[in-house]
């Protein structure tokens, strides 16, 4: 599991996957990773259908255009509205279902093998880690620490984390 969450944030190995596996013994192995996958996938596919693509058979080049077009048309914002930390990966190209990554994608007219996708990463590490500390059996603390050394909290995304919710609910 962690292999495809690590793909989908171009995170380093094997420091990620062992961190993973640290964040997951602390939940007592409950999946929250496998979970998480899970409705990435589903979020991603019920999108898809949406647009009018067949999961089964829609390339990561015709799902990126179609992204492209909503915004063209109009149809992005109510489409990608709970997408924030959706990534898709295809033909190993990481494909944002991130309103803004979207956005700025089809503004900047970047092709697809140039287009962004750090607001959805950013989205996915932040909801990762809250999953993680949001669970009943783990301590905010250790999570945090794990977290960080496997780098889900990266400095520049401080001003996006909202941490300050969990730290709210030790007190």
């Amino acid at each position: 599991m962690a292999g495809y969450l690590q793909k989908l944030l171009g995170a380093q190995e094997p420091i990620f996957s062992n961190g993973i596996v640290k964040l997951e013994r602390t939940t007592g192995n409950s999946g929250v990773d496998a979970r998480l996958i899970a409705d990435i996938t589903e979020k991603a596919h019920e999108t898809m259908r949406r647009m009018g693509l067949d999961v089964r058979d829609t390339t990561g080049p015709e799902l990126y255009f179609a992204l492209i077009s909503s915004v063209r048309c109009g149809t992005s914002e109510p489409l990608l509205s709970s997408t924030d930390f959706v990534l898709f990966a295809a033909d190993d190209v990481i494909i944002s279902f991130n309103l803004i990554d979207v956005i700025e994608n089809a503004h900047h007219e970047l092709t697809y093998d140039k287009q962004i996708c750090s607001h959805g990463q950013r989205s996915l590490r932040g909801e990762l880690v809250m999953r993680y500390m949001d669970h009943a059996r783990t301590n905010v603390d250790t999570t945090r620490q794990i977290a960080s050394s496997i780098g889900l909290l990266p400095e520049s995304d401080t001003w996006y984390n909202n941490l300050n919710i969990s730290e709210n609910k030790q007190e």
